[in-house]
């Protein structure tokens, strides 16, 4: 089952509740709207704390301020979601939300391999 990871950073000078909310209100809705009958789940994350190994090397101003998870069913509604974002008249809506929000330049996709075999580890 393919899965996207999206890594988004918000707006320089925007606040954490106003990108969640432009996020939960608008953008979420949008992409329901034009790609929801093509995921088997959508989830959005928004990280509260950075855990890091070296924290003198890493700073809250690099992280990411939502890392959404989409799942689908298979490759065919990815190609499918590819196909109804490049439409002109569904990509300059979607860019046009994004630049409220998002730092797109930070912003990273991710086709990821899951791997869930049901255990914890020991």
């Amino acid at each position: 089952m393919p899965k996207m990871v999206i890594l988004i950073k918000k707006k320089p000078g925007m606040s954490r509740e106003d990108f969640i909310n432009h996020y939960e209100t608008s953008h979420a809705v949008l992409g329901k709207r034009l790609l929801g009958h093509l995921w088997t789940k959508y989830v959005r994350n928004y990280p509260v704390s950075l855990m890091a190994y070296q924290p003198e090397e890493n700073s809250v101003d690099d992280t990411y301020d939502a890392v959404t998870e989409i799942w689908f069913e298979d490759q065919a509604a990815v190609d499918e979601m590819a196909r109804i974002i490049n439409l002109p008249e569904n990509n300059s809506v979607i860019l046009a939300d994004e630049e409220k929000f998002q730092d797109r330049l930070k912003t990273r996709l991710l086709m990821v391999e899951e791997v869930d075999n049901g255990t914890t580890l020991d």
